[in-house]
């Protein structure tokens, strides 16, 4: 079982994968790899992934390997999760998986930011073609809450978009 758990929060092209350059970690769990391996395989580009039903079988191929990686993540020391964890229900299920565990959260901080994150996703789509339809990240800008040391947290770092 990991002695620690650290959890990114931030919405799209907030800077969480960037930050884990500078970060100590024995393992990584990450839907975008996974989305992004699985789009190749079916030659969908990336946002169209989220546009399919539950059901698709790319969908479901997701589910498995995002499970999958939850098991062999507690064979680590220092686990990170570089998701958007947004909202309190969204964090809650990753405490869970891991009980005893120290947690710890690193919140990126968009307030005010909400046009550079759009600026930063369209400049992604030209490098990548990879991107975030603008309806989805507005409505995931309205959906956070803020994190909160007793949601179970023994650390809360604070980083600033921009």
């Amino acid at each position: 079982m990991p002695s620690l758990v650290t959890v990114l929060v931030g919405p799209p092209c907030s800077g969480k994968s960037t930050y884990l350059k500078n970060l100590a970690y024995d393992f990584i769990i990450s839907s975008d790899n996974i989305v992004e391996i699985l789009c190749t395989r079916a030659g969908i580009n990336y946002h169209e992934f989220f546009k399919l039903p539950s059901n698709n079988m790319i969908k479901k191929q997701h589910s498995k390997i995002f499970n999958q990686l939850i098991f062999e993540s507690k064979n680590f020391e220092h686990v990170v999760w570089d998701l958007t964890n947004l909202t309190k229900k969204s964090r809650k299920r990753i405490f869970n998986h891991y009980p005893l565990t120290v947690f710890n959260a690193v919140v990126f901080d968009f307030f005010g930011k909400e046009e550079l994150l759009l600026e930063r996703n369209r400049n992604r789509y030209n490098k990548s073609g990879k991107y975030v339809d603008k309806n989805v990240i507005k409505q995931m800008l309205i959906a956070y809450e803020p994190v909160l040391i007793k949601e179970g947290y023994s650390e809360i770092t604070i980083v600033k978009v921009g």
